[in-house]
This record gives structure tokens, sequence and C-alpha cells, in this order.
């Protein structure tokens, strides 16, 4: 179905009836660091948080606020400044955040306001700062907007912008579905440090549109890991305003599971740019295991492989060391058959019958394990079940980035 949806440039412009932009508002030293997405009218909302315990006061309020209305005007977020394990004072922070920014587009109500951070953890807002760069940004409306600028405010470590828009046939009618996210390192989102902000100008009801979004991020987001943390600020927020569909369509409408289809491919898609994005990253690994008893158990292996040090510092170091996969294959939990595991990495066998290849080298190995893109395939032959994971390797700057992060 990927080949009916057409990708276009320009990020979230793409969507009707949207203006989003970002600005530099001091929070930070240099680059945009405040964006705000903003809806002509109260567009059908969904959204996924982070599983962290420690949960950012944004999350909280998003979360709140979501569960009032079923609706979002306006999107704020900042970077820099994560407002998380900040108390009290956090979440007055952000229903205050929410409320300069409702104050300032003209909305009575601050709980159509969805309000999302990222940063250093346990810094206060420089509400200040953040009212300044709200008022910088209502200075440009309506007429200039760019969904660039708004993906670049929400960057902290990430080396480059993270834009996906398509457009497809709903109902008859041409739509467009568009989305941006940030994230770097702190990436297993469990729903990194990471959000992501997807609109559309398609009818969806808002528990369908729910429904969508969760099934698209746990075939999308929740299949990426750069070092297994899961972050206190992790969001995706979906919203449909209907401006091009005449029709609201829910999960029951004959076209509905080709909104899915469109809106798990734009998440798949920055799911693998944030993959690819890891700090420090210099090679995207898509890790697929297959032949499993369950799906619960392919998972847990595949993560098992993605997060361990040892696996990711071989691909770093370009060391064919695949003795690292098959021992996080068995430290796993999962019960397997060393005997039956067969490893292949870009379609050339590493590992048969639970030994090392006989049919290459290892200057041939060593020469696979060279590429930037890796497909590491491991087949248990003990079931049918099947689970794939995005990560990439663990370089030296991943602990340069993350040893002076705050």
């Amino acid at each position: 179905m990927e080949n009916e949806f057409i990708q276009l440039e320009g990020g979230l412009d793409t969507v009707e009836g949207f203006f989003t932009l970002g600005v530099h508002c001091g929070i930070k030293k240099v680059n945009n660091d405040l964006a705000i997405i903003f809806a002509d009218t109260p567009a059908a909302a969904a959204a996924v948080f982070t599983t962290n315990r420690v949960c950012a006061a944004p999350v909280e309020v998003t979360r709140q606020n979501l569960k009032k209305n079923g609706h979002f005007q306006l999107v704020v977020i900042n970077s820099g400044v994560a407002n998380a394990c900040t108390g009290q004072r956090g979440l007055e922070d952000a229903i205050t955040m929410s409320e300069i920014a409702a104050r300032e587009f003209g909305l009575s109500d601050p709980s159509l306001v969805a309000v999302a951070s990222t940063g250093v953890i346990g810094d206060f807002l420089p509400l200040d700062k953040i009212e300044f760069g709200i008022k910088k940004v209502k200075e440009f409306y309506p007429q200039t907007h760019s969904s660039r600028e708004t993906a670049r405010a929400i960057m902290t470590t990430d080396t480059f912008m993270k834009e996906r828009a398509i457009s497809f046939q709903l109902y008859g009618q041409e739509v467009h579905l568009a989305g941006i996210a940030k994230g770097s390192g702190m990436i297993r989102p469990n729903m990194a440090t990471m959000l992501g902000f997807l609109l559309t100008d398609a009818a969806v009801y808002p528990d369908s549109l729910q429904k969508a979004l969760k099934t698209a991020v746990d075939v999308s987001f929740n299949r990426v890991t750069v070092d297994g943390d899961t972050s206190t600020n992790d969001m995706v927020l979906l919203m449909a305003n209907g401006k091009c569909g005449k029709t609201r369509i829910d999960e029951n409408h004959p076209d509905f599971p080709r909104f899915q289809a469109a809106l798990t491919f734009v998440c798949q898609e920055l799911a693998k740019d944030i993959a690819r994005d890891g700090e420090g990253a210099t090679k995207f690994i898509n890790i697929m295991v297959r032949g499993a008893q369950s799906e619960n158990d392919a998972r847990t292996i595949a993560f098992t492989v993605a997060e361990s040090p040892l696996v990711k510092t071989a691909f770093f170091g370009q060391d064919p060391n695949w003795g690292r996969i098959m021992a996080a294959i068995g430290r796993s939990g999962i019960a397997v058959i060393p005997d039956k595991i067969y490893i292949s990495i870009n379609d050339n066998p590493f590992v048969e019958d639970g030994m090392g290849t006989k049919k290459m080298t290892r200057n041939e190995l060593q020469s696979v394990i060279q590429n930037k893109d890796l497909e590491i395939v491991i087949e248990l032959n003990q079931g049918n079940a099947e689970f794939n994971v995005w990560t990439c390797d663990l370089s030296f700057d991943y602990v340069k980035i993350n040893s002076h992060y705050s």
C-alpha cells in the first residue's frame, strides 16, 4: 500500500489548516528552541506518552488536557529544558506555559493547548523566555510559517531535522499527513528523549484516531532503541482537523485501513530517522528475529541484541564478532536451541547451525559490516513468530555527548 502514498516536500506545511513555526527565544545559546503548532479550529487529537514512572510535568498536563477535550488547537514545545523532576512548580509552570500560549493566540480555554518540553532534567522552565518566544511566533502569524524551523526548534542533540509528508486518497478525496520528530539519545520509547508531532487534514473521530496512533506507534517508535533508556518526556501527538475531509471516518469505515497504513508509514520513516541519528551513530541497523515461538520471545531477543553494548561497539569497530550476537541471544532469558540458530547480515551467512559459517572468510565478513546500513536476521527455527527493532552502533561520540550533556 506504500506506493499509494505520494511523498511530499514541505513537512507540516503540506497539511491544510495548520500554522507552524519555530524560533530562538534564548533557552539555548544558539538555534531555535521554541515551536508553535496552531490549528484554525480545534482538531481531533490523540497521543501516546512515556511509560517512565518519573514523568515530566508537560506530559502530565497534556495528558489531562487531552482527556478533558479529545481536541487540541495549539501545541507549544520548548527544547533545552525538560521540565522533569521539578515538582509542583514544574506542573504550575507547564500550566502557565499553556495559558500564555492560549492568551497570545486568542483561545479562551487553555486546556485546548498541548505542551511539550525536551532537554536537561531538573531545571525549571525560564517562563520569561518562553513567553518572549510565543509572542515572537505570534508576530509571524499567519503569513510566515515553516515546518523546517519548527523541526529545528524541537532538536537537542539531533544532527538533522526529521520530517515526513505524504498525500493519499481517502473517501475519494486527496488528504495530507505529515510529521516531525526529534530523538537521538535516551531512546527506547515505551509508548526517548523522543517527541513526535503528526498533523492531518483528514477527518477522523477522536477515539478512532487514538486507536490508529497506538497501532502505528507500536510498529514504529516502539521498535527503536538507541541506548535502552526511556525518557521522562516521550510524547507522540496526532491532530486531525478535517479540512480536506467532508466525511469523518472511524475504524469501521472501509477507508480506515488506508488511513492506518498512511499513518504507520510516516511514523516508521520518522522512527528509522531517529535510529539513524543515534548520538554518535555511524550505522543504521535493522534487527529481525524470526522463527520464534511467540512474538514476545522474538521481541525480547531483538531488544537484547539491539541494546548489547558489546554488539553495538563491535559494529562501530567493524569487527565481525558474531559471537557477541549469539551471547546476547543466550542471555535474553528466552529458551532457544543454539544448534538451530542461523544469523545473516545483509543476506550473507555469519552463523549456521549455531556455529560460524564456513562459506565466508573473516575478511569477507568484515567487508559486509563496513556498510552503513545493516540488516541482521536471526532465525531461531522454533516457531513462526517474528519481531524487528531498529537501532544503531555505539561510538566514542556517544560517550562524549552524554558525558557533557548538562
